[in-house]
């Protein structure tokens, strides 16, 4: 994403956070193990001194893979990495013979816009919703046995995405094996075991967190004047005149990722414009104030 400069500021560089300032205002990446629900799977965090430990995107208990954990303050955003884009890598058998090109013609017809029924079991109201798969690729076909990539919408149930297709083809299919490979801007190779999260936090190792402002590289930015900071802390909008730079994609309401000029994430805002309006206007509000992490 461009960066667009309204005014010339003096930035200070970032500052490591010490231990401490991460247990309270931080995330963990966890590699989550089979057999243990999400929550379940959490637990162990307050055992180690954390009041708040909540997971953005909730994996079945036979779902393993990439897991972030908002800890304390930073549990704020977890609607935001829990609305990011997800990626999977799915094993399914398919129950009748069938071809690849049946596959990959069925992967292209279910590649866009769907519509998906919530499954009978599931913490959402059960109707149909509007889904956007962005891309599915044939990884492995070994006998019945189809493995693949999918990069989908949060809020997309695979395993009924499988069985939909299984129908499609008119073969049935099931799915026996998910993994996460992506969480918004987490990838899989970043994530921490949990026994190897436990050693580095015993010797109070900062590695076994990450700070808050990895979560929102996904999504665009805004740059503050430190006159505003104070009306911000007390759930003041920002008017165009506070903004000292932003990025260029900035839509009418739409989330936005709000920085100090020590670039340290202090918030969510809702935009109440777009980035024309955010280099061209003087007066007027920007946007207001959702997530307050002062």
């Amino acid at each position: 994403m461009k960066i667009i400069v309204r005014q010339k500021a003096s930035y200070k560089k970032y500052k490591n956070k010490t231990f401490q300032e991460l247990m309270n205002h931080s995330l963990v990446l966890l590699n989550k193990e089979k057999g243990v629900s999400s929550r379940n799977f959490t637990r162990f965090l307050l055992d180690l001194g954390f009041n708040k430990a909540g997971h953005a995107g909730t994996l079945d208990p036979n779902t393993t893979g990439v897991l972030p954990i908002l800890l304390n303050r930073g549990n704020k955003i977890s609607s935001i990495l829990s609305l990011s884009k997800k990626e999977y890598i799915a094993t399914m058998i398919v129950h009748k013979d069938f071809t690849k090109d049946m596959i990959e013609s069925t992967f292209k017809s279910f590649t866009g816009e769907i519509d998906q029924l919530v499954p009978k079991i599931s913490a959402v109201k059960r109707q149909v919703r509007k889904r956007n798969i962005y891309s599915i690729k044939l990884i492995s076909i070994n006998n019945r046995l189809v493995k693949f990539k999918v990069l989908c919408q949060a809020g997309t149930y695979i395993r009924k995405l499988i069985h939909d297709m299984g129908e499609s083809m008119e073969t049935g299919a099931h799915m026996i094996e998910l993994e996460r490979t992506k969480s918004g801007p987490f990838k899989l190779n970043e994530c921490l075991s949990k026994d190897k999260f436990i050693k580095l936090f015993n010797k109070k190792n900062i590695n076994c967190f990450r700070p808050l402002e990895d979560a929102v590289k996904d999504i665009n930015k805004v740059w503050i004047d430190d006159g505003a900071i104070i009306p911000w802390s007390k759930g003041s909008p920002i008017y165009f005149n506070g903004i000292l730079k932003f990025t260029s994609d900035i839509k009418l309401n739409s989330k936005i990722a709000v920085f100090n000029t020590s670039n340290e994430l202090i918030g969510i805002g809702i935009s109440k414009s777009n980035s024309d309006d955010f280099l061209n206007k003087d007066e007027g509000i920007a946007f207001r104030n959702y997530i307050n992490l002062i």
